[in-house]
């Protein structure tokens, strides 16, 4: 009894508090550019960005290297987990993305990771932000007390606007039983609200799910997200075939691709084939990335052609 009172409480203020903080997501005044292009949409985990004691490397070095990173993949949305300091997050993508991208932060875990959003204003317009599944319990504990982040837009590009969400999750960690339940069960109830709610709508899941699509990191066990897998009419999972004996997302574990992507099936015809890539090419710019001066994971990209 006390727990459930205590996530009550937990809600209650969420709700009245108004925790979600946007960030700079304020469109300026002025004329918007129109664009005539394919988009690029990333996820990236940028290991404990901006925290002294969760990377063990430089900070400044961190921030310099993430910024170009960043630059280099030339995205328009950029989906990115473990931010640890805001300011300091902040303080780069303005100094090195321009006026004309604007960020937006998650302010409800429990812990000092956090997850953000960087877009092209351009492109990305009328933005909105919020926890999705953001009054479930079970969400908030199975997605390791972090819910995942929703941002909702009109994506104008190419001549046409087009309404289309982006889940960013950053899944429960770790190999043993009772983390490969937690995401399990985050992916159950995931899906399941994806099915009552946003059927036959545009929408990406993307992040750091933590395990594999080919097989779980747990031993002998299929991937959490077998259900996703067996719903091809309504789930393309892009990143699927990067799931292969040779390719890993992350810079310490051969063999393993846990930073995913999943689309909509709207979105599907939308999708440039085999556009699903893990950058390790960002060693072009950060030649010692594998060091861990940067982060422990890489990039993960999709391109997109927007049209009517």
């Amino acid at each position: 009894m006390k727990t459930i009172c205590n996530w009550l409480i937990f809600v209650l203020c969420f709700l009245s508090c108004g925790k979600e903080k946007p960030g700079n997501t304020a469109q300026p005044t002025g004329l918007l550019k129109d664009y005539n292009k394919d988009i690029i949409i990333v996820n990236w985990n940028i290991e404990w960005f901006g925290d002294p004691s969760g990377f063990q490397g430089n900070l400044n070095d961190q921030e310099s290297n993430a910024a170009k990173v960043l630059k280099y993949l030339d995205a328009d949305l950029y989906a990115l987990c473990e931010i640890v300091d805001t300011a300091r997050f902040g303080r780069m993508v303005r100094n090195n993305l321009g006026n004309d991208f604007r960020y937006t932060i998650s302010f409800f875990t429990s812990g000092a990771q956090k997850m953000a959003f960087v877009y092209n204003r351009h492109i990305f317009r009328g933005v909105s932000v919020r926890p999705f599944m953001g009054i479930s319990a079970p969400a908030y504990f199975n997605f390791g007390n972090r819910y995942p982040y929703l941002l909702q837009s009109e994506v104008t590009v190419n001549g046409t606007k087009k309404d289309i969400s982006f889940i960013l999750i950053h899944a429960k960690a770790d190999d043993e039983q009772a983390s490969y339940n937690r995401r399990l069960n985050g992916a159950i109830e995931l899906k399941d609200s994806l099915d009552a709610y946003y059927s036959g709508k545009h929408f990406m899941i993307l992040g750091d799910f933590n395990d594999n699509f080919d097989k779980s990191i747990v031993p002998g066990k299929p991937s959490p997200y077998q259900n996703f897998l067996n719903d091809p009419a309504k789930y393309h999972s892009i990143t699927r075939p990067l799931n292969i004996p040779g390719n890993q997302s992350t810079v310490g574990y051969a063999n393993s691709v846990i930073d995913q992507q999943i689309i909509g099936s709207s979105m599907s015809n939308w999708y440039i084939p085999a556009s699903a890539r893990i950058r390790t090419d960002v060693i072009n710019v950060v030649p010692a990335y594998s060091s861990g001066n940067t982060s422990d994971h890489y990039p993960v990209t999709s391109v997109y052609k927007i049209r009517p």
